[in-house]
């Protein structure tokens, strides 16, 4: 047996772990978004009684749970890996390195994953995000050193976006279908799950170090978990003050959870 066996197996093992504490898809932009529409949502409330403008004078159908016991099960083991195993962890990472450097890390996967957002803002036929995209990460690599600082989020013009291949389905009149929790993964719906393929695809990292690119032992297809898992550990701290914000206030934090989710989704497709 070759050597490399053991350490390609360790490394995978470390990638999985790290790509487990992504509680949205291990989106960061995402996760801020999430914590603005948790922040007014009441634990309480249903899905339709904290829709926006948009659902004012016709509230949308709540969401299936058809898997509930699935889903209660899953959330259950999530919620003690993220406010258990994974809080220390978080808690020593940010006290270790300074919210400057974390920030500058974050900034710069997202400038690369950039593809992720312009493509499917194409795909959404909305040229002027697509276009503002495109404007980010040519200022942000130019100016911004890779990416590192985020330069280009002064102009008014070139805010940060969070498109997905979800929201693009939900663009195309493709309905939230039944709400799941994945483990690990966290909250989804049959619709984001199916995105999670596109936005997979969409990302450069996929074309770098993809699964069907291997050509032997040495191949490092793993790196591009290990990227990926690197972003999700490097913005755990905020992952887990967003989940916190939710939970804590909660009487029942599995419906404040899916309730705050599915807002979140929804005001997302509708921008």
């Amino acid at each position: 047996m070759s050597t490399t066996m053991p350490r390609n197996f360790l490394l995978i093992l470390l990638a999985v772990t790290l790509l487990a504490t992504s509680g949205c898809h291990a989106k960061s932009q995402a996760n801020r978004d999430f914590a603005k529409v948790a922040a007014d949502a009441s634990p309480a409330q249903a899905p339709a009684a904290v829709a926006d403008a948009d659902y004012a004078e016709t509230l949308p159908a709540p969401v299936a749970d058809p898997f509930y016991y699935w889903n209660k099960f899953w959330f259950g083991f999530n919620h003690i890996f993220y406010s258990g195993l994974m809080r220390p962890f978080a808690k020593g990472y940010a006290l270790v390195v300074p919210s400057m450097v974390r920030t500058g890390l974050h900034n710069a996967y997202q400038n690369f994953i950039f593809p992720i957002r312009f493509v499917n803002a194409l795909l959404q036929l909305n040229f002027t995000k697509a276009s503002r995209e495109f404007g980010r990460f040519m200022l942000n690599s130019t100016l911004g050193i890779g990416g590192l600082m985020d330069v280009a989020k002064a102009d008014p013009n070139l805010q940060p976006g969070n498109e997905d291949f979800g929201q693009t389905l939900g663009y195309w009149g493709v309905g939230d279908g039944f709400y799941i929790v994945w483990p690990f993964l966290g909250p989804s719906s049959a619709r984001d799950t199916v995105g999670l393929a596109g936005d997979a695809v969409a990302n450069p990292l996929f074309w770098i170090f993809g699964p069907w690119s291997i050509q032997g032992e040495d191949n490092p297809w793993y790196l591009s978990y290990v990227v990926k898992a690197g972003d999700v550990f490097n913005n755990l701290p905020d992952t887990l003050e967003t989940y916190d914000s939710v939970t804590k206030p909660a009487v029942d934090p599995y419906s404040a959870i899916k309730d705050a989710y599915i807002q979140f989704r929804r005001n997302a497709v509708s921008e």
